[in-house]
Order: structure tokens, then C-alpha cells, then sequence
């Protein structure tokens, strides 16, 4: 008897094995894997707000001369699509956020080196640095106007000093993590400047880079706008007052939706960059589990 149902019972797990269940429910390539790692629940409640948004608009809660309904709103996005000046002022915001981040991290890389491994440098700048910092490139734009006009220099100039410092912090706080204990061996093994920073000193701090490298691009993207809100050069920004000004809310709004969908689309292209180069990184491993 014993023996006729230790033979079913390997039958059974010759069958259907956990594996190969786990294996046949499991979607295959890479669409499947694609669509295992979107976010449903960020899409649903995507839906959800732009239903809502719709309802409250029908039903005259939300005054449709201010907030037109969504359908209204999403028409005339796509209406947008075709119009060549939408994505010239597209390309005039994301030109001047990407060159003011080119600017960035020419100015912050050397600086936060010579702040990050020098205690003599760190406490000569400190103060002017932390008097830089808590000021806002809004209340700049004035100055910029003066200095240059509603020019791409302006726009630039506010766009670097407004996201400077989440990169200089982030870069600072890395170098200053670094062991001492593996810089004093780069010394006694007289390790050349460049082999210093190029294999000890980059790679340690590649993390912090990357992150304060995305939050600095988000910001620029945001600076951009306000000072072609404020300032009238040429963008999203200056389009949306020039919508509002004629009236055209369901523009304005569609616009302004731009924007948000620009800010995704840059989050979604840096935290794909960071992956796929700190696929080594402790962070990287522990969020593709």
C-alpha cells in the first residue's frame, strides 16, 4: 500500500512541480516583463483624477469658465500635436534646462572636489555657499532681465543657479563618505591624481551623482518654465500666458499639462539611466527585489 502511493505521489510531483506552475503563470519575454514592471496602480489613479476632474466640471462643482472639463483639456492636447510651435517652445525649455545642466556639471564637479577633499577650501566657502543656496531663482529673473533680457543667456543662467546646488550637495556629501583608510593607500602606493579620482574617488561618489543629477534636471525644467512665465522668453512657459491671455483656458491647461508630462518623461529617463549603469550599486539590487 505504502509503496502505491509513494508511486502516485511522485506522479503528482513529476506533473505539476511548483517550478513549473510558478513557470506557466509566469508571462514570458520581454513585453511580459515590461508589463510586470509598469505601475497599474500609479496608471489607475491617473484615471481616476482625470474622471473625476471630468464629473466635477459636467456637474458645474468645479466653474467650467476657469477649469474647462478634461476631454476639453486632452482635445486640445492632441490638437497641439501638430502645431510646429508647440514643440518649438518644447524644444526652446528642454534646450535651456539641458544646457543649464551642461553648465552645472562643469562648474560643480571641480568645486565639490576641492570642498569634498579640502578642509581648508570647505571652511573658506561654507558661508558664501550657504548663502547662496536658500536664494531663489524667481527673485533673480529681474536682475537676469537687466543683465540680458528675455534671452537664452537669462534663461540659462537662472536655470544653472537654481540647479546647482542639489548636484554640489550631493557630490560634497559622496566625497566626504569616502574612507579615509583607501585614500591614504592611494598615497602610499603614490597613486597619481588622476588614477586617485578616477578609481577611487568617481566611483564611490557615482551614486550621490546620479541622484542629485535627477532632481537637479527636474528643477531645471521648472526654472525654465517660471522664467519664461515671468521673464517672456520664448517656451512653454510663455505660451501658457499667451494662452491665458487670449482666453484659450483648455490651451493654457494643456500646456501646463505639457509640463507635468515632461517632468515624468525626464524622472522616467534618469532613474532608467541609473539602473542600467549602477546595476553593481547595493540601492539598484535591493529595488530589483
Amino acid at each position: 500500500m505504502s509503496a502505491v502511493l509513494e508511486d502516485r505521489a511522485s506522479r503528482i510531483t513529476t506533473l505539476t512541480p511548483a517550478t513549473d506552475l510558478a513557470a506557466a503563470v509566469r508571462p514570458r519575454g520581454k513585453w511580459a516583463a515590461r508589463l510586470r514592471s509598469w505601475n497599474w496602480l500609479g496608471t489607475l489613479s491617473i484615471l481616476v483624477v482625470l474622471t473625476g476632474w471630468e464629473a466635477l466640471s459636467r456637474t458645474g462643482l468645479l466653474p467650467e469658465a476657469t477649469i474647462p472639463p478634461a476631454s476639453s483639456v486632452l482635445t486640445s492636447l492632441v490638437a497641439l500635436l501638430t502645431e510646429a510651435t508647440y514643440w518649438s517652445a518644447i524644444g526652446s525649455t528642454l534646450t535651456s534646462a539641458v544646457t543649464g545642466l551642461a553648465v552645472v556639471i562643469a562648474v560643480a564637479s571641480p568645486l565639490a572636489l576641492m570642498v569634498g577633499l579640502s578642509p581648508f577650501i570647505r571652511d573658506s566657502t561654507s558661508t558664501v555657499i550657504e548663502f547662496l543656496k536658500p536664494i531663489p531663482p524667481v527673485a533673480m529673473i529681474p536682475l537676469g532681465l537687466l543683465l540680458w533680457g528675455p534671452s537664452e543667456t537669462m534663461k540659462v543662467t537662472l536655470v544653472a543657479f537654481g540647479a546647482l546646488w542639489p548636484f554640489f550637495t550631493q557630490l560634497v556629501y559622496g566625497i566626504r563618505q569616502i574612507d579615509l583608510v583607501t585614500l591614504d593607500m592611494a598615497k602610499s602606493y603614490r597613486l597619481s591624481r588622476w588614477s586617485t579620482v578616477s578609481r577611487i574617488i568617481a566611483p564611490s561618489v557615482f551614486p550621490y551623482a546620479a541622484t542629485g543629477l535627477r532632481v537637479s534636471a527636474s528643477i531645471a525644467v521648472v526654472i525654465a518654465i517660471v522664467t519664461e512665465l515671468i521673464g517672456g522668453a520664448a517656451g512653454i512657459g510663455r505660451d501658457i500666458v499667451i494662452a491665458q491671455s487670449a482666453g484659450n483656458l483648455s490651451v493654457m491647461y494643456a500646456l501646463i499639462l505639457t509640463a507635468g508630462i515632461l517632468g515624468l518623461l525626464i524622472n522616467a529617463f534618469f532613474s532608467f539611466t541609473e539602473r542600467r549603469l549602477l546595476f553593481w550599486h547595493a540601492s539598484q539590487r535591493q529595488e530589483a527585489h
